[in-house]
C-alpha cells in the first residue's frame, strides 16, 4: 500500500470558482484501488474506487452521495479529474505529498 499523507488539492467548482492549494488530504492506493480521504463537516469522507484500467478510477463516496472520475498518470505526482457531490459539479487536482 502507498499512502500520501499531506497531500493538496486545486478543487475547481461549476458555479463558485476554485479553492486553489486547499490542505488536508490523504491519499491510499492498493492493488487497484484507490481511496481518496478529507475531512468534511460531518466527518471524514472516502471515495473509493477500482482501477478500470490505465490509471483510470471510478470512485463513489457514500456520506456525501458522491461519484469522480480521476486519473493517475504514471510516473507523476497528480491525480487529476471530475467530481459530483450533493448537487455540486466541478473537477480536481490532487498534488502527491508524502
Amino acid at each position: 500500500m502507498t499512502i500520501w499523507k499531506n497531500c493538496t488539492c486545486d478543487i475547481y467548482y461549476r458555479d463558485e470558482g476554485a479553492v486553489l492549494n486547499d490542505p488536508g488530504y490523504e491519499i491510499r492506493m492498493t492493488e487497484g484501488e484507490l481511496v481518496i480521504s478529507y475531512e468534511g463537516e460531518q466527518g471524514w469522507v472516502n471515495y473509493k474506487g477500482k482501477d478500470l484500467g490505465g490509471g483510470h478510477y471510478a470512485l463513489t463516496a457514500d456520506a456525501v452521495h458522491g461519484r469522480a472520475m480521476v486519473h493517475l498518470t504514471p510516473n507523476a505526482e497528480i491525480i487529476e479529474g471530475c467530481w459530483e457531490e450533493q448537487g455540486c459539479h466541478g473537477m480536481w487536482r490532487f498534488y502527491l505529498i508524502d
